[in-house]
């Protein structure tokens, strides 16, 4: 009877218990201030905090222009403290009721939503005026003779691109060869066995392989490669590209793997399926849509990698289908174009980026879209 009489009582406004007490926001509103100043005043009050950004600008300008560095140093010193006894005594003061505090938690949770929109807003604007201005200069030197056509010599008009889009073609796709069925494999051990000393040491030599520079690889495959054959060639160009699509393909096949409920393979296992065959016909069949938008994201990182290219594949101005040849790509071509003094090559090398650029976009929202066919997590 206690206990019931005891949960049907009002609950007290003294007896709530916010996340967040009154001594926390003390703490951080002074931890704020001293170390950001005027900005840290703006998380318990905002009109102070205005306040004392302009005060602190005014008194920059003036010291700047009339003083010397120390009065610079004790102007900011001074505003700082201000700022500091400031956030303190609003912190203190802030919360005279629960409503109150409620409201201000609606508000910083507003303005924080805010924040982030304008901010992801400010991180999306270059890259869209980059992505207009491609297109801008590109779209207009696209056309059929530009698609079926190698370049013409300098001091001669015309010409197109038709060696770099082979070469593009033929280098991604031996790369592709290369690296998807290692990279499948290798995420499938690692997602059927998770808790090995080969897994965890594989698993961190990946995430190491992630983040090697592009350039890096490409001198390493010319040390192997490039210098044992005697020659620059697409073969090595493949070979730089597919080792940084490894990590890509990996990480996407054993994520993908895992998300599969277990019972998958134990069903099988239980009907007495070899264990090869429920990997391969009921497993990677399951999680094919994770794996296919692995791969597509993976080609659509290396198909604009320039640095790989220029220690391995080299480049060539005619149509070459030798793999054990310099060939041309759409990187080097652009590269090699925007950094030379004619203009005609840098219409070559605008239309080349512009096809670089729709590939790209094309294979990533595919990607996408796989994603949200078959509502797969990467």
């Amino acid at each position: 009877m206690e206990i019931a009489n005891q949960q049907n009582k009002p609950v007290s406004r003294l007896q709530l218990n916010i996340s967040g007490g009154k001594e926390q926001d003390v703490l951080l509103a002074a931890f704020l201030t001293l170390v950001f100043g005027p900005v840290g005043l703006l998380f318990t009050t905002l009109s102070g905090g205005f306040i004392m950004i302009i005060l602190e600008i005014i008194i920059a300008i003036l010291t700047f222009a009339y003083g010397t560095l120390t009065t610079t140093f004790y102007g900011a010193a001074a505003v700082q403290l201000a700022c500091t006894i400031w956030a303190v005594y609003a912190a203190l003061n802030k919360y005279k009721t629960i409503e109150q505090r409620i409201k201000y938690r609606n508000t910083e949770s507003i303005l924080y939503k805010t924040a982030i929109v304008f901010l992801a807003f400010v991180v999306a604007v270059p890259l869209i005026i980059i992505l207009l201005y491609i297109i801008k200069q590109g779209v207009t030197q696209v056309n059929w003779h530009f698609l079926t056509n190698v370049p013409k010599p300098v001091g001669e008009t015309g010409g197109g691109i038709l060696n770099a889009l082979v070469g593009t073609l033929i280098i991604v796709a031996i790369s592709a060869v290369i690296a998807i069925p290692i990279g499948i494999m290798a995420g499938i051990y690692l997602s059927e066995n998770p808790k090995t000393r080969l897994t965890y040491w594989a698993g961190l030599c990946v995430d190491i392989l992630q983040g090697v520079p592009s350039i890096v690889v490409g001198i390493v495959v010319y040390f192997w490669v490039v210098k044992p054959l005697g020659t620059f060639s697409a073969i090595s160009g493949s070979i730089a590209l597919a080792i940084m699509m490894l990590p890509i393909v990996i990480r996407s096949t054993e994520e993908t793997l895992k998300l599969l409920p277990p019972s998958l393979k134990e069903a099988a296992l239980s009907l007495g399926v070899p264990y090869h065959r429920v990997i391969i016909k009921i497993i990677v069949p399951c999680g094919f849509a994770g794996i296919l938008s692995g791969i597509v994201l993976s080609i659509a990182r290396v198909v604009g990698e320039t640095a790989p290219l220029l220690f391995t594949a080299f480049g060539n101005p005619y149509l070459s289908g030798s793999i054990v040849k310099p060939m041309e790509s759409l990187p080097h071509l652009i590269y090699t174009y925007a950094t030379s003094p004619y203009d005609d090559w840098h219409d070559l090398a605008w239309g080349a980026s512009f096809l670089l650029l729709v590939f790209v976009l094309v294979l990533n929202i595919s990607t996408k879209l796989i994603t949200k066919r078959w509502k797969v997590q990467l």
